[in-house]
């Protein structure tokens, strides 16, 4: 994969040279997961950064009256440390030799937080999955990968596992 592809920028040729720094956000489903080795494949054919993101839903998110003080720091917290182990556990999993990997946790609405990280840490490729969804399921949850689509700063990879393809 490692073809050179020039493309016009400005009206000068460029050349280009491939991934730098790819962000693959995750939030740990079987469906997030499936987008694994196409983010840790082209990060090891480029020999670039792979990024693992997950974004925490913040608890304004919820709708719990009762839910205050105290008893939200620690869930918040005790919802953070979880995340993290499972970051760092599915970081050992990924790490390669030809690439290097970083976790980054965030917390906020999830298309926008990964918008973010794509912009802040200079990403050239985001790497997630879809369901695909369509119709009232897609008014009524939205979909962060066709907000991310919308948004990013760079290129977007999106993987539909086979099981959420349609026989189109």
């Amino acid at each position: 994969m490692a073809t050179t592809v020039r493309r016009s920028v400005k009206g000068q040729a460029t050349k280009w040279t491939g991934y730098h720094r790819i962000l693959w956000p995750t939030d740990f489903s079987p469906l997030a997961k499936a987008a694994q080795p196409h983010a840790v494949g082209l990060a090891r054919e480029a020999s670039a950064e792979l990024v693992l993101l997950h974004v925490l839903p913040s608890l304004a998110a919820y709708a719990v009256p009762d839910l205050s003080g105290a008893l939200s720091v620690s869930l918040q917290q005790k919802s953070r440390a979880a995340a993290q182990r499972q970051l760092r556990q599915l970081e050992k999993q990924v790490k390669g030799p030809n690439f290097r990997t970083h976790t980054v946790l965030t917390e906020g609405v999830a298309f926008h937080q990964i918008i973010q990280a794509a912009k802040r840490l200079r990403c050239d490729l985001i790497v997630l999955t879809t369901h695909g969804r369509t119709g009232l399921a897609h008014a009524i949850m939205g979909s962060v990968a066709e907000n991310v689509l919308r948004r990013a700063p760079c290129p977007v990879l999106t993987v539909r596992p086979p099981r959420f393809q349609s026989g189109v």
